[in-house]
């Protein structure tokens, strides 16, 4: 009775186990032909009924999971497009089946405000450049519901760079300092020079107490810019200035303790993309002289400290070092063709004839044995065989590798298509034995290093090594080694974007002839097939290597004024030149803050410039005064 319970319980099993797995087949059936959904109702209703089928379960949750994946694409992709209904519709549809996943009840909390955050984005987005403090409010409300709402953080990033910018940077001087002016002094103390300036600039002067004062200059200068002329009247008498305002200018000695006290220090951190921080560093230093520099190789970060000049040129100069690298596709293709030509003609005779002696199993006396005749013994002699060989097999194959690689410039790519063969090597150290299991590549090897240039010419420098495994080679210690043979190329080509390369020529050829046939007769030139067999094999194998690439990414060179401008003297670094421009290249009206040449740019509205004056000391009083130091005033 017990016995026969058994035999119903594993019968049970069975069936059960059988119908199963006939409905996960049937539901994975139902996935592939491209009804997911109803596939997985159909597994998840098997899975009810068996719900200690582990093949089952497994099968309904990797399709579940696949199905949630799609259906969380489709969302995404929705919500990118703003068609925030059909969202809703797909993550509810993820909760139906996973009513724990945890992204589609968050995604759902964000879309119930969406079309009100949308916007809020579209009038921070139109409103960023006109009304900065007003838009970044707005910004800040949505990112207080929406924390890692992307256009909003961008945006608002974007706001507080342009506010940080316009903080940190020096201020720039009035439109009214690129007006025309021409002076004509002559061995003429420098604070008069600087009087008349300020009467016809408009501009304020603060002194340094430590400013000279019977500094004397000259200067012949016609129809140049205000501004140009304050700069050259600094440089040659060794003072520096600090821009105040857009009309006030602090005037001081250049020495190195002035430069402590006046001139500002500007922070600037870079987040480098593509270059190495290392190097930007060595060149920061070596290009820049600054002393104060950090490199964080974590976040592959730089943070300088330096004067907005210093920061300025080393801004540019790591704009022109971090760019991304050029890249690479090479579509390969390596083929092996095997031509052989095999004939195996002739009678494979026997090569030997064996003879078994028999006889009564039971121990012999001398007596027998002296008395042993024909009668007791029996011959067995083997069978011999006979056999007729026929065959005449051509080859014509061919085996084809066709990876594809994409590398970056100056970088090395290897691909290995073949076997791993073990070597065993066997140590005997004070009677302990030990095997070391080392692994030899046996196959296809390519290895391929790109060149590229900026004209779109590609130097590839290519190794080829193709390997078979000949012959195994029994050891001493009973070991096995291996004969591989082996056919190398290595190259360095150049080549053109989309050009195919061809290498070719990496020849192997094999010339076996075997015969085996009945002595002397099987020697005969005509009769060796009749009486002998004769297997004649020619085989040439040849390794083509078709070399393809294709650049999917060249170097985006900056613009000239990245990769050429000013930097300044020897003794102090800058991105403006001491130069004197001639007022008609100088667009006074143009708005902007930084004097640029226009090549075209309108005649200034304004009067002409004033006669040159022969005495400085003109005697107008509305004009305001240069001040010293102390608050005392220089006419």
């Amino acid at each position: 009775m017990k016995r026969a319970l058994i035999v119903t319980l594993i019968f049970a099993a069975f069936v059960t186990g059988c119908a199963a797995d006939q409905a996960r087949k049937q539901g994975q059936e139902l996935i592939r032909q491209g009804d997911g959904q109803q596939g997985l109702a159909y597994l998840k209703e098997q899975l009810a009924q068996y719900p200690d089928d582990l093949k089952l379960r497994n099968a309904y949750e990797q399709a579940l999971i696949k199905f949630v994946i799609e259906l969380q694409a489709d969302a995404d992709n929705a919500v990118r497009r703003g068609d925030y209904a059909a969202a809703t519709a797909r993550y509810q549809q993820i909760l139906s089946w996973d009513a724990n996943n945890y992204r589609a009840k968050e995604a759902l909390v964000q879309l119930e405000g969406a079309a009100k955050r949308d916007s809020m984005i579209k009038f921070a987005r139109d409103n960023k450049d006109t009304r900065p403090d007003e838009a970044l409010q707005v910004l800040r409300q949505i990112l207080v519901d929406d924390p890692n709402n992307n256009q909003a953080l961008r945006i608002k990033s974007d706001i507080e760079s342009r506010k940080a910018r316009e903080t940190s940077l020096k201020p720039m001087l009035a439109q009214a300092l690129k007006s025309p002016i021409s002076l004509q002094f002559r061995d003429q103390p420098l604070m008069s020079v600087f009087d008349i300036i300020a009467r016809i600039g408009k501009v304020n002067f603060i002194f340094d107490r430590d400013v000279p004062p019977n500094l004397k200059t000259t200067i012949f200068a016609r129809d140049t810019t205000v501004e140009d002329v304050i700069n050259l009247l600094l440089a040659t008498n060794q003072l520096d200035k600090k821009i105040l305002n857009d009309n006030t200018i602090m005037i001081y000695p250049r020495r190195p303790d002035k430069d402590r006290d006046y001139k500002d220090l500007v922070m600037k951190t870079f987040y480098l993309n593509n270059a190495d921080p290392k190097q930007v560093l060595a060149m920061i230093k070596q290009m820049v002289k600054t002393r104060d520099v950090y490199i964080d190789e974590r976040l592959n970060m730089i943070i300088m400290r330096d004067t907005a000049e210093a920061v300025s040129v080393a801004e540019r100069l790591i704009a022109a070092q971090d760019l991304p690298q050029s890249e690479v596709i090479f579509d390969v293709e390596v083929l092996e063709v095997s031509n052989s030509d095999l004939l195996n003609l002739g009678i494979a005779y026997p090569d030997k004839l064996t003879a078994e002696f028999s006889t009564d199993p039971s121990p012999l006396s001398l007596n027998q044995l002296n008395n042993i005749n024909s009668g007791n013994v029996l011959v067995n002699l083997g069978k011999p065989q006979i056999t007729a060989n026929f065959l005449h097999r051509v080859g014509d194959t061919a085996v084809l590798a066709n990876p594809k690689i994409r590398v970056k410039n100056r970088d090395k790519a290897k691909v290995v298509i073949g076997d791993r063969l073990p070597v065993i090597t066997t140590t005997n150290s004070n009677g302990v034995t030990s095997e070391t299991v080392n692994y030899q590549d046996v196959g296809l090897t390519l290895n391929v290093e790109p060149s590229i240039t900026n004209e779109g010419d590609i130097g590839v420098k290519v190794t080829l090594e193709v390997s078979n495994l000949v012959e195994k080679v029994p050891t001493a210690g009973g070991g096995v080694a291996y004969q591989i043979g082996t056919r190398r190329a290595e190259t360095n080509m150049s080549v053109r974007d989309g050009e195919t390369q061809v290498l070719a020529g990496l020849l192997q050829r094999t010339n076996q002839t075997v015969k085996a046939g009945l002595p002397g007769l099987g020697e005969l030139p005509i009769l060796d097939r009749i009486f002998g067999n004769r297997s004649d094999e020619h085989k040439k194998t040849e390794v083509i290597l078709m070399i393809t690439p294709r650049i999917v990414r060249n170097l985006a060179m900056p613009g000239q004024h990245v990769t050429q401008f000013d930097s300044g003297t020897e003794a102090s670094i800058s991105t403006d030149p001491l130069r004197l421009r001639d007022a008609s290249t100088v667009n006074v009206n143009g708005g902007g803050s930084a004097p640029m040449p226009v090549p075209a740019a309108p005649q200034p509205e304004f009067q002409p410039a004033p006669q040159p004056v022969p005495q400085p000391v003109p005697q107008e009083q509305s004009a305001p005064a240069p001040v010293r130091g102390g608050g005392v005033g220089r006419r």
